[in-house]
């Protein structure tokens, strides 16, 4: 494979990490797994981490079909419609394209997958929600969707939708153009009246700021000079355009390092766009994308007190628990349920599959298999909804001085 990630030992300091913030935010680890397949390192329980005092919303029922299921004969000669909420040309949407392809060969009775884009995401995932639980609708999505979820138009709860897996996540950048006169996220701490950073996302009101408030949260807290403005749509797709036409010249979003010597060959070998902020959960490293190693610190590092570092995990924990995931509606029938799981499993243990995958993508693969990660944004969702009002606080806070 043309790059190198260090998810192994990545994955291992993630659990102790998981452990220290999840005692903080109220909730159970969310890293805590049953045994899985050696090839994804999983991490344990701590012990002494407390229970969430909000008791969580009943899980999805686990995937125990009856013995009469035949899962060829049910999914032989039909159309899974696979769902993505941004426009073509992002790490979303070719992802799902290459699952349309490649992951029906391992699905039983190798049904066809068609890639159906459907703009804003917020319609997409309300469109995924109200489907039967059939396993003939489901989507690919770029995060977890927790942030999202509190979207006065957003219909669903992520402790119910259904989870078939989760093929990346844990990582999260902050890039900028080339232009922008700080190298490194430190060096534009203090710096008030300095070059603003410019961000694009799509925030007509501070509950739509999401996953965004991570570098707007770095910004307030260590008085670093950056604008928000509100744009139409936000995906990568738009993203790639307005840093192209110097719309905007700051980025914060996942799974792009990895894609960048794909998606724009030498952009980073030229200097045009370059690493600011590794913004991974504590533990995970960007490490060298097949251009160039990533060159800056991780911004979480830079936290120094409890309370910062509270509020930090709230925020980043519900962007990098998962980026590429499949989900389906709330409580999909357990026998296509199991028959997907099984079928996502198979396909990203299997390491030609995972390299095309990867060549095709620029993701790397940190896989999780779907009852694990079922549990896991059960927990994660809830250690968020928990600090609910801290958050809604700040987002309100950095709409009022950040968003234009």
């Amino acid at each position: 494979m043309r790059f190198s990630f260090k998810k192994a030992a990545a994955l291992t300091l993630l659990g102790a990490v998981f452990a220290v913030v999840l005692a903080a935010c109220g909730g159970d680890d969310p890293t805590a797994t049953p045994t899985q397949p050696p090839a994804t390192p999983t991490a344990t329980l701590a012990p002494g981490v407390p229970t969430p005092t909000a008791a969580p919303a009943t899980p999805t029922p686990a995937a125990t079909p009856t013995p009469s299921f035949d899962a060829e004969a049910y999914f032989k000669g039909k159309t899974i419609r696979l769902m993505v909420g941004y426009n073509p040309g992002g790490g979303t949407d070719a992802q799902a394209r290459f699952m349309s392809k490649s992951w029906a060969e391992y699905i039983p009775g190798k049904p066809r997958i068609v890639v159906t884009n459907m703009t804003p995401n917020v319609t997409q995932r309300n469109f995924v929600w109200n489907k039967p639980g059939d396993g003939f609708i489901m989507s690919l999505e770029a995060t977890a969707g927790i942030f999202d979820q509190i979207n006065e138009v957003a219909e669903w709860d992520m402790r119910e939708v259904s989870m078939i897996g989760v093929t990346s996540g844990k990582d999260a950048v902050w890039l900028v153009r080339g232009t922008v006169p700080y190298e490194c996220g430190p060096d534009a701490f203090d710096q008030p009246n300095g070059e603003k950073m410019i961000f694009g996302t799509s925030a007509p009101t501070p509950a739509d700021i999401g996953s965004q408030l991570a570098p707007a949260y770095m910004a307030l807290k260590r008085n670093m000079p950056i604008e928000i403005k509100n744009v139409a749509a936000a995906g990568s797709a738009e993203q790639y355009l307005m840093m192209e036409r110097g719309d905007t010249t700051a980025w914060y979003t996942s799974t792009v390092w990895g894609q960048l010597p794909t998606q724009r060959p030498g952009w980073v070998e030229s200097g045009f766009i370059r690493g600011f902020f590794d913004m991974s959960f504590p533990g995970y490293s960007l490490g060298d994308n097949g251009e160039k190693q990533f060159p800056c610190p991780n911004a979480g590092d830079s936290l120094t007190t409890d309370q910062e570092k509270k509020e930090w995990a709230s925020i980043t924990g519900t962007r990098t628990y998962a980026s590429k995931n499949i989900i389906g509606p709330p409580n999909m029938d357990p026998g296509p349920l199991k028959a997907l799981r099984d079928a996502l499993d198979t396909a990203m243990n299997t390491p030609q599959f995972v390299e095309d995958l990867e060549n095709f993508t620029g993701i790397a693969s940190t896989f999780t298999a779907g009852e694990q990660a079922q549990q896991e944004l059960i927990d994660t969702t809830q250690a968020f909804l928990d600090n609910r009002a801290t958050i809604d606080a700040l987002q309100e806070e950095v709409f009022n001085k950040f968003v234009n």
